[in-house]
């Protein structure tokens, strides 16, 4: 089923594998390439297809300026969509299990194999974790960029929109409507929570009209829970962000001294680097604002500090992780 691919994106696919440092021989990687293929190209998808895959793949270049690592987002993308899943529990309640553990152990091991370094390996697991719940650490610019393009479906227009609800609930037509109309519902009600639901610099174009068919979503989804089990509109519990989104989105650190720590990731795609070459972490104080005692404007310029200062002052070096 591969072959339901167009040649250039398997092409495309063996070159960022190249350019992240896979070492095994070419014909390799065009095997896994036809071998990835065919898990998007199932015929029990209708949403999920090598369609879905060139949108995002496409969607990913068009905001990847902010990116230090495109071609590995690109990867995580590949791999994110390995394999469908279809529970419901899962798919709106918690789909950092049961879809992201699969497919981040088939990336795993078939990365490793391939001759990919341990630590990118370890950073598209990562990446792929981020894309099933939807959201990016805040200090993390790269997930931020491969889960917005992931989203951007979202600010489709409003016909395009229609389609992706209808493909959408035949990829999970083995649920009855109560149950998917009330999953979706929560899932629709969390992503609407989001402020901002675009996390990149670029993607924030794609932020009001993603709202808008989300809310018209969300009241045809109520329209019709009313006439099935008005009970389910009684309550709004479950809904709102999931506390491991939360969790994934505050990535910054902050020490018991109360230092922030901002981190910048460029992960090494070759062994140029000296041996001694270690790893440096920037911190930078939060400082307490200074009362001005002085009345000249020279000594008010001087005696004033700030974190935003202070951070404009330092040039954040690489870290490696």
């Amino acid at each position: 089923m591969g072959a339901q691919a167009p040649q250039w994106l398997l092409d495309s696919f063996v070159e960022s594998l190249q350019q992240i440092g896979a070492t095994a021989p070419t014909v390799e990687l065009h095997q896994e390439a036809r071998d990835l293929a065919d898990h998007w190209c199932t015929p029990d998808r209708h949403l999920h297809t090598i369609r879905h895959l060139i949108d995002m793949l496409t969607r990913i270049d068009e905001i990847a300026d902010t990116a230090h690592d495109p071609d590995i987002l690109r990867i995580s993308a590949w791999y994110h969509g390995a394999f469908l899943n279809k529970s419901l529990e899962v798919k709106f309640k918690n789909p950092s299990n049961w879809q992201s553990t699969r497919c981040i152990d088939h990336a795993h091991n078939r990365l490793t194999t391939l001759g990919v370094d341990s630590d990118i390996v370890a950073r598209i697991d990562e990446l792929i974790a981020f894309l099933t719940r939807h959201r990016a650490p805040r200090s993390d610019s790269d997930a931020q960029v491969v889960v917005d393009a992931d989203l951007a479906v979202l600010a489709s227009s409003p016909q395009d929109y229609k389609k992706f609800r209808e493909k959408l609930r035949l990829e999970l037509d083995d649920l009855d409507e109560l149950t998917y109309l009330t999953g979706r519902r929560a899932l629709v009600k969390t992503l609407l929570s989001y402020d901002p639901l675009y996390q990149s610099p670029l993607g924030d174009t794609w932020e009001a009209p993603a709202r808008a068919n989300l809310e018209v979503e969300l009241t045809k989804i109520d329209e019709k829970l009313c006439d099935l089990d008005p009970a389910c509109l009684a309550t709004d519990e479950g809904d709102g962000v999931n506390e491991a989104d939360t969790s994934a989105e505050s990535g910054d650190e902050m020490t018991t001294t109360g230092t922030l720590i901002i981190k910048k990731r460029s992960l090494k795609k070759a062994s140029s680097a000296p041996v001694d070459d270690a790893p440096v972490t920037c911190s930078i104080p939060v400082l307490q604002p200074v009362e001005d005692q002085n009345s000249g404007d020279e000594d008010e310029a001087e005696n004033t500090s700030s974190l935003e200062s202070a951070i404009e002052s330092i040039d954040l070096p690489s870290t490696r992780e």
